[in-house]
């Protein structure tokens, strides 16, 4: 992905992180849906096996909600295949913007990208699509039902691909997901994850682990995410912006 958008997502993020500094919360408190209305912004890094070889990913995620019920997301996802030959290993990355109906109940969202994979060696050429996407999202409870789907055949598991599942929320901070995947044209897969954000430190910060099985794309990985956001559960932030 171009040097530009990274600039571009490095200062929206800059911008939100100072804008909502200046109205951090007390410490245990929470934000509504209808007063929630700052850009939320957040970092991520991975790492994990894919087929025992090395991935690292790096995610760039910025929310500007619109009204209470209107809300854009601008995503910047970049992958690294690392096998040890230059000739198999690359960098993916994924430039989308989508936008969200929401309530309490859930959301409805639609969404534009180009996905890039470009590799290691230098001799081969570099791969671009146009990417669309339909996502969708229903609150019962405890329980999150979610489906999700993109329009692109080549995809790289950690970045793009279509699920429909169920997630379940043992406290506010405490997750658990299982996904159906879509990977590369009929390739099928089940994905496990959990996610855990410690009340400390205002909960600006969480832990994942993610397993993947399929016939090419296994996986065993972690990923660490840093919110420049409101002390907010994390049951109410991936309700709110997920």
């Amino acid at each position: 992905m171009s040097v530009f958008f990274r600039i571009l997502l490095l200062s929206l993020a800059v911008s939100s992180d100072l804008y909502a500094e200046s109205d951090l919360l007390e410490e245990g408190s929470e934000v509504s849906l209808a007063t929630s209305d700052m850009p939320n912004f957040a970092f991520g890094l991975g790492y994990g096996l894919l087929d025992e070889k090395s991935l690292m990913n790096i995610d760039f995620k910025v929310n500007i909600p619109i009204n209470d019920y209107l809300s854009t997301q601008l995503l910047l996802n970049s992958n690294y295949l690392i096998t040890g030959s230059s000739k198999t290993s690359f960098a993916q990355s994924e430039f989308s913007s989508n936008w969200f109906l929401r309530n309490e109940y859930g959301r409805l969202g639609l969404g534009l990208g180009v996905t890039e994979l470009e590799p290691m060696d230098e001799t081969l050429k570099t791969e671009r699509d146009v990417i669309g996407q339909f996502l969708g999202e229903t609150f019962i409870g405890p329980v999150s039902l979610t489906a999700n789907y993109i329009s692109s055949d080549t995809t790289l598991s950690n970045v793009t691909s279509s699920r429909i599942g169920i997630s379940y929320y043992f406290n506010d901070d405490l997750r658990a997901s299982l996904y159906r995947e879509k990977y590369n044209v009929d390739e099928i897969g089940w994905r496990l994850e959990t996610y855990f954000q410690p009340q400390k430190y205002r909960r600006m910060g969480s832990l994942g682990i993610i397993a993947r099985t399929s016939e090419d794309y296994d996986y065993l990985g972690m990923v660490a995410l840093y919110y420049f956001d409101y002390a907010v559960s994390l049951k109410q932030r991936e309700r709110e912006f997920h």
